[in-house]
């Protein structure tokens, strides 16, 4: 009882709310004789002040949150504002809930390269809280703080912040508006401080994942019930890496169109790159410096063409001819190259059919990118009619804007030459290479030497002390630590998808089902998804609720064993509806029914 009387509470009122303040005696020792007690008492006073104050107020005293509170005492609350519930957006952001935006920077520094870097963060507290945290995974090389409304994936029309989640998202410790020498590569730069790159790699999500919790104790009074985390592409590896590195900080992780080996497959990107150069050279096809202008390669109707000849060879293989190839396992070189065959042009090229230039390109890429002495890059390409074809409005996009670029420029626009080489440049290999700014990514994407930047992938350097593919690695099969915490993790992939293999998800998850002597399904499951390409689009049914999915299984122990997925507008079977099936399963028609039902499916 001494104790208690230690820690007594006094409550005081002050207009125009209540305000709660804990006094204590002046004995020290006494309290440290009771820190659960006065931890309790501390947060039944926040919780009672909270019950008094406005949201306006409540989200003011987040701005007064000091370091010293926080498990990285370099954190800074920059601002705390109180934002009004909004509707729907004409641009298609979510209709958003009342809530608190909360700033926040940490690790302040001056980098080896003499830039000043720090991990800036934005946390979305909504008034009416679920008890759940949503961590919003990155994208590309990251370098900006995203929106924080929380992205479902799966082209949902709500976010997570509407929901009820508090939301959190960051840049992972640098930012592109003011780590961009164009000497070093513009917003690829940071890569040559070794800091930078282990925060993008790893130590960030860390960081202000442990922040966000920290804060929304504070805010809320009581701690985080569940805690999720959702990313696409370099998110999805964010995801992927977050399981085994750190284990303890999420219940769900929701991984779409995983970059599991990513900076092997920014490599491969180049090599890509010089098979469709090599075609652009047989048709004298040049950009204004010279080069071999990647875009003239293939016209959307020859893209049609391959994508028309994967449908023949593969679209029956899954039981029945309905414009997608749920059998992605069965959709082999054997039965594809006959079908390329046929369409080969015999003499001179025609719309009807393809160069013997563009065949053996096209190959090359689906095979995986490869050295000169053969060794893999790359993993290969699971062949899918998600390519090219018509769309119900002209062309599909989504695969070309990626290899190829828009065929009308005049110039080389390829997302791969754009992105993947600064990449591979500055951030890849150790050490960075400098690229020349009149030379720019075009010209080191094609002319870099492959096999020494494979190299410089897998060894430290100098001050480097981690190589690309350790401090970005995300293929762990020992998950057993998240795994034994009641851990689940749900992968969706698109099998036309032009950045990340579906083949190198495949063959991650059969190694950990091996690791896990079979039983990789009770707590992962990947999901492939015809004809859809990077993130969304294509012939695909790419609209679903993977995250619902998650949820119920974290939350409820319900292994998802099918998501249902919707095709949208742009498709030519709007509102068809497939089940998405866990790996190695897959959807296969009942017999009976409208096929454009999922009811009518089965995943076996």
């Amino acid at each position: 009882m001494q104790a208690v009387e230690a820690a007594r509470i006094h409550v005081r009122r002050r207009r125009p709310y209540t305000r709660y303040v804990i006094t204590r005696t002046r004995s020290r020792n006494a309290c440290s004789a009771i820190v659960a007690l006065c931890a309790l008492a501390a947060s039944i006073v926040t919780l009672s002040s909270q019950g008094t104050q406005t949201a306006e107020q409540r989200c003011a005293s987040a701005a007064t949150i000091a370091g010293k509170e926080l498990p990285n005492s370099a954190t800074q609350i920059v601002s705390a504002m109180h934002r009004q519930a909004s509707p729907l957006q004409p641009f298609g952001d979510p209709a958003l809930p009342e809530h608190c935006e909360v700033l926040g920077r940490m690790g302040e520094r001056t980098g080896a390269d003499k830039q000043r870097y720090a991990i800036n963060f934005r946390l979305r507290l909504p008034v009416e809280w679920n008890g759940r945290l949503f961590f919003d995974g990155g994208s590309e090389t990251n370098g900006f703080v995203g929106n924080a409304h929380g992205d479902l994936q799966g082209n949902q029309p709500t976010a997570a912040l509407t929901l009820g989640y508090a939301v959190v998202a960051q840049d992972s410790g640098h930012d592109n508006r003011t780590n961009n020498d164009p000497k070093r590569g513009g917003a690829h730069s940071f890569g040559f401080d070794p800091e930078a790159r282990l925060d993008f790699g790893y130590r960030s999500y860390d960081e202000v994942t442990r922040a966000a919790k920290a804060i929304i104790a504070r805010h809320y009074g009581r701690s985080v019930e569940k805690s999720y985390f959702a990313g696409c592409g370099e998110g999805g590896r964010e995801g992927m890496a977050l399981a085994r590195r750190f284990p303890q900080h999420f219940d769900g992780i929701l991984a779409c169109a995983p970059g599991v080996h990513l900076p092997q497959a920014a490599l491969g990107a180049l090599a890509d790159s010089r098979a469709f150069a090599a075609v652009a050279r047989t048709f004298g096809a040049t950009d204004p410096e010279g080069r071999p202008l990647l875009p003239k390669a293939f016209t959307d109707e020859d893209l049609a063409l391959v994508g028309g000849a994967v449908l023949e060879a593969c679209d029956r293989l899954d039981g029945l001819v309905d414009g997608l190839s749920q059998n992605f396992t069965g959709c082999t070189d054997a039965v594809v190259l006959p079908q390329l065959k046929a369409i080969t042009c015999k003499a001179e090229k025609t719309p009807q059919c393809l160069a013997a230039a563009q065949v053996t390109a096209i190959t090359t890429v689906m095979s995986g990118a490869k050295l000169p002495d053969g060794r893999l890059v790359y993993a290969p390409r699971v062949w899918d009619p998600g390519i090219g074809g018509r769309m119900r409005l002209g062309f599909n996009q989504g695969w070309r804007s990626w290899k190829l670029g828009n065929y009308t420029s005049r110039t080389n626009n390829s997302l791969d030459l754009a992105v993947a080489s600064g990449a591979v440049a500055s951030i890849f290999t150790s050490p960075p290479t400098a690229v020349d700014p009149a030379e720019g990514p075009v010209a080191y994407g094609l002319a870099v030497n492959l096999a020494q930047a494979a190299r410089a992938m897998t060894v430290p350097s100098g001050i480097f002390r981690e190589s690309a593919v350790d401090f970005m690695r995300a293929d762990a099969t020992d998950l057993a630590a998240f795994r034994d915490r009641g851990g689940k993790m749900i992968i969706i992939h698109g099998a036309a998808d032009p950045v990340f293999s579906l083949a190198d998800t495949v063959d991650w998850w059969n190694a950990l089902n091996k690791a896990e002597a079979g039983r990789a399904a009770n707590f992962a499951r990947v999901y492939a998804v015809p004809g859809m390409n990077h993130r969304g689009g294509g012939p695909s049914t790419d609209q679903f609720d993977a995250f619902a999915a998650l949820v119920e299984w974290v939350e409820k122990g319900t292994a998802p064993d099918r998501i249902i997925a919707t095709a949208r507008a742009a498709t030519m079977w709007p509102g068809r509806t497939r089940p998405l099936c866990p790996y190695p399963q897959r959807a296969r028609y009942s017999a009976s029914g409208r096929i454009e039902d999922a009811a009518n499916f089965e995943c076996r």
